[in-house]
């Protein structure tokens, strides 16, 4: 057991990093998932607004009534842009020659695919700047002898994780960048026991060549009760990979967050001004609550339903101030979604720029909010580094285990980021111009490749059956093909 030094040591230390950055991560990895745990985050409450109008209330009748932060909506703007980046990445399916079906749709603790998992820590990248992935086993006894036939029933093999940099609060690259240790932080879920009350646990994990330490927390304490240190059979690498780049610098996504922090807010304002015009505030003249007193013998809550015209006329004398309605004019409304729309767009336009941050293209490219071409030498460069991990997780997997599969994993680098549609109608234009079968042929395959780009999955006998057709390709003109037809198969994809 370390010294009550060491110990504390181990259960408050951070990276400086972390310290910098893991607020702002937590924000972005909100802001992508959503819900009201986002909006009750980030929602902004005006100086100038009471506790009726943000919180709600209760009516002197007993009923309930909803203020704004209950009402507050959020459009999943952020949701979109991640997905789009992954959809972008994993348009097509990396190919693992040689990897077990089992390994590929069973790569994780928790029964999730190798492509789900690659999709989560891609998105872990798109909203933080970077992620891990954490290779684990079953533990077995040091004297336990166990044949392979055994471990594959038992599923006793290496697993992988992907983890969040908010749950990796420290660690530690030597001179050559290889990493020496590092800290893990979570919570275990303890249910196992109808009979008992569950609980998390609080636990840190601190991973080095050959053992990982569990300190386990007091209940719900800042302090270390228990240790228990486990020995690896990986000896010579702590078994974690970084992907991307560490960095306290901010990130381009928290700008984006911010973007869509305002939106909200401005959506918020523009719902509860919609609102208040939908149920306006009735303005009246002092002289017709009193004339409400005098004529019907009414006070109170009575007295106030009158004047709201509720079973009784509103009586209006002649040198009495028309009732009104305050509410927003039309014209304040419509400048409001005038500025929504603006931001949406600065939203998007921002997310290309984010987009440039990571290429070694040109800067003048940013010029164009979403240059097609450095877009695309951004997903290379994404799906590189996602390659590259994977190919890393892959060797730690098999010096763990040198029974566990290996495979060279090559993710897709020809991305199509234009237009599907437009090019699509001018392929079929130029179609239409008297051209040698070749020309023909040609113009066939880059329909095949636009295909296939935006996800119509075929197999290997598929494609080559296509490809095949193409080449024995005779020109019938193209007043042979249904028009219609042609506009079905377009909207389609």
């Amino acid at each position: 057991m370390p010294t009550d030094t060491s110990l504390k040591v181990i259960q408050e230390r951070e990276n400086e990093v972390y310290s910098i950055r893991a607020s702002q991560q937590e924000i972005n990895i909100s802001g992508w998932k959503g819900g009201r745990e986002y909006i009750d985050e980030r929602l902004t409450r005006f100086p100038a607004e009471s506790d009726a109008d943000w919180d709600g209330g209760t009516r002197k009748g007993g009923s309930a009534f909803s203020g704004r932060r209950e009402q507050a909506h959020l459009i999943p703007y952020l949701n979109r842009i991640v997905t789009k980046i992954n959809q972008h990445v994993f348009g097509i399916v990396p190919k693992r020659s040689g990897i077990p079906t089992e390994i590929k749709e069973d790569i994780s603790a928790e029964g999730k695919s190798l492509d789900d998992l690659m999709v989560k820590v891609n998105s872990y990248i798109t909203t933080c700047g970077w992620a891990w992935i954490g290779i684990d086993a079953p533990v077995i006894g040091v004297d336990t002898e166990i044949s392979q036939e055994q471990k594959e029933d038992l599923k006793i093999r290496p697993y992988w994780k992907a983890y969040s940099p908010l749950s990796i609060i420290d660690w530690h690259f030597n001179l050559t960048g290889e990493l020496e240790w590092l800290i893990e932080e979570g919570y275990t879920y303890v249910g196992d026991d109808p009979f008992v009350p569950p609980m998390n646990v609080r636990y840190r994990k601190l991973w080095q060549k050959g053992s990982v330490t569990v300190y386990t927390y007091k209940d719900g304490k800042d302090e270390i009760e228990s240790e228990e240190v486990i020995e690896l059979s990986l000896k010579d690498t702590v078994p974690f990979v970084l992907v991307g780049e560490i960095s306290a610098e901010a990130w381009a996504f928290d700008s984006l967050e911010s973007i869509n922090r305002t939106i909200m807010d401005l959506e918020s304002c523009n719902r509860q001004n919609f609102y208040n015009s939908v149920f306006p505030q009735l303005v009246v003249p002092v002289s017709i609550m009193d004339n409400v007193r005098q004529q019907y013998s009414l006070e109170g809550e009575d007295a106030i339903q009158a004047v709201q015209g509720y079973n009784y006329p509103i009586l209006v004398g002649e040198n009495d101030k028309d009732p009104s309605y305050l509410m927003p004019d039309s014209a304040s409304i419509g400048v409001m979604r005038t500025e929504l729309n603006s931001l949406r767009k600065e939203l998007f336009d921002s997310t290309g720029l984010m987009l440039q941050k990571d290429t070694a293209m040109a800067e003048s490219a940013a010029a164009k909010a979403w240059d097609f071409l450095d877009v695309q030498a951004v997903m290379r460069e994404r799906a590189k580094m996602l390659q590259d991990a994977e190919a890393k997780a892959v060797a730690i997997s098999n010096e763990w285990d040198a029974e566990f599969p290996t495979w060279e994993p090559e993710y897709n680098t020809d991305f199509e980021i234009g237009d599907f549609k437009e090019e699509m109608e001018a392929l079929i234009l130029a179609s239409n111009i008297s051209m040698p079968d070749e020309m023909y042929k040609f113009i066939a395959k880059r329909v095949f490749e636009l295909m296939k780009i935006n996800g119509k999955s075929l197999s290997e006998e598929e494609e080559a059956i296509l490809l095949a057709s193409i080449e024995n390709f005779e020109a019938i003109g193209m007043e042979a093909i249904d028009a219609e037809l042609v506009e079905e198969v377009i909207e389609s994809v």
